[in-house]
């Protein structure tokens, strides 16, 4: 989500989360008047230049480090670890897909879906949902899919493709209203929501830092892709930082409160530690069934 300086009446650009090659006008020459703003096309200078605000890390690289880790689990807390990365693929699946309907319907589907603050105010609330799947332009779209396929595997697997999905759609969410109500430029990309899955990680390495060595090295590398994006951010007058920090924090918050928050349970006769996930949404489950 990318933010515009100077959109009042006329509506000549449509923003993303990242720079890329020039976009080509996705509309024909038709007028649409929606509450003030007359869209008489998306620029093809939405993105200018070869620079990604996204910066991001491997998460494969990080999750080397929690390999004794997930050897000492038990075989019900292993299961958390699967090495599939099936929902990763279905998100790059599913950007390619809907990428290919905007190239189809003339950038009809672009305009139905993007974050538009006028048209949410009228009821649109998909948008905080569908802009995530929608970017300006190919290279726009290859960006965010190369940066999805870097950081989505390592955090499927530590958290699951359940909690993976919840914590996806969360961020995606999660930025597009923050960006809804700090921003008003229209804006689409994916890079709220994979940066929430970058918050989402550092809540794990944060959380388990005193049953893995190294994880002081992985938190320095997260916060510097942090403060990397987001000072790139202020130097680049089309980007929203509003929806990447709303897609940061969402991560973070959902990361927190759905887990894994794994603590040692007991120790066998083996002497294999068994884990327990505490994560505070299994105790406010507890709490509501038991005052049920």
């Amino acid at each position: 989500m990318l933010c515009d300086n100077g959109c009042q009446f006329s509506i000549k650009h449509i923003y993303c989360h990242g720079h890329g090659p020039k976009l080509k006008d996705v509309w024909h020459k038709w007028t649409i008047d929606v509450t003030g703003f007359n869209i008489l096309q998306w620029s093809r200078d939405v993105l200018s230049g070869a620079h990604t605000n996204l910066l991001f890390f491997n998460a494969d690289e990080s999750r080397r480090e929690f390999k004794q880790f997930q050897k000492s689990f038990s075989k019900s807390s292993r299961s958390f670890f699967s090495s599939e990365r099936k929902w990763t693929n279905i998100f790059l699946a599913l950007n390619i897909l809907v990428y290919i309907a905007q190239v189809a319907t003339d950038g009809k589907l672009l305009f139905w879906g993007a974050k538009i603050n006028s048209l949410i105010n009228k009821g649109q609330l998909w948008r905080l949902i569908t802009s995530s799947f929608l970017h300006a332009n190919i290279g726009h779209l290859l960006v965010n899919c190369y940066s999805l396929n870097s950081v989505g595997p390592g955090v499927e697997k530590i958290s699951g493709p359940r909690r993976y999905v919840v914590l996806y759609l969360t961020s995606a969410i999660a930025s597009s209203a923050m960006s809804y109500w700090l921003s008003k430029a229209p804006a689409v990309g994916a890079s709220g929501a994979i940066l929430g899955l970058v918050g989402s990680f550092a809540v794990f390495v944060l959380r388990h830092r005193g049953m893995v060595k190294g994880t002081e090295g992985d938190l320095r590398y997260i916060a510097n892709v942090i403060v990397l994006n987001m000072a790139i951010g202020l130097l680049n007058k089309g980007i929203d930082n509003w929806g990447h920090l709303g897609g940061l924090i969402g991560g973070a918050a959902a990361s927190w409160l759905l887990g894994p928050a794994w603590k040692i349970q007991s120790i066998s006769s083996e002497g294999r530690r068994v884990f327990a996930d505490t994560a505070p949404i299994f105790s406010i489950i507890r709490t509501k069934r038991d005052k049920s």
